[in-house]
């Protein structure tokens, strides 16, 4: 019984702050999106284009991982790790890596965990 109040604990908290992530950088993107469309600004390199076509992914990763948590969590992992080490490669000297990106981790990491609990033989009820 214990184990079971754990592992939808672990499910309730991925949904909940994984749905706020996605939440908060689509209010971002439409803020951006209404105000910043007239303005001029620097010209998108192709690596910036790529690095938030994965932050896109992993993004969409969390969304499917309501449905699907194995498979929605291991998408949206694998997706942040890669854009974290993106500034790592860029060409681009302004690149920089901020840890506080690695907080969109935390979702992909508790859905995954949430996956490996059911799967290995503890009924979620």
């Amino acid at each position: 019984m214990k184990n079971t109040k754990l592992i939808n604990t672990i499910h309730w908290t991925a949904i909940i702050i994984g749905t706020l992530m996605v939440a908060f950088v689509l209010l971002f993107a439409i803020g951006y999106a209404i105000d910043g469309s007239n303005k001029a600004g620097p010209g998108l390199d192709n690596h910036t284009i790529f690095a938030f076509t994965i932050w896109g992914i992993g993004l969409a990763g969390l969304v499917l991982a309501i449905w699907k948590p194995g498979i929605g969590g291991l998408i949206s992992f694998l997706s942040f790790i890669l854009f974290n080490i993106l500034p790592a490669i860029s060409s681009n000297p302004e690149a920089r890596y901020h840890p506080i990106l690695l907080i969109f981790l935390l979702p992909s990491i508790l859905y995954l965990l949430y996956w490996w609990l059911k799967k290995s033989g503890i009924k979620n009820s």
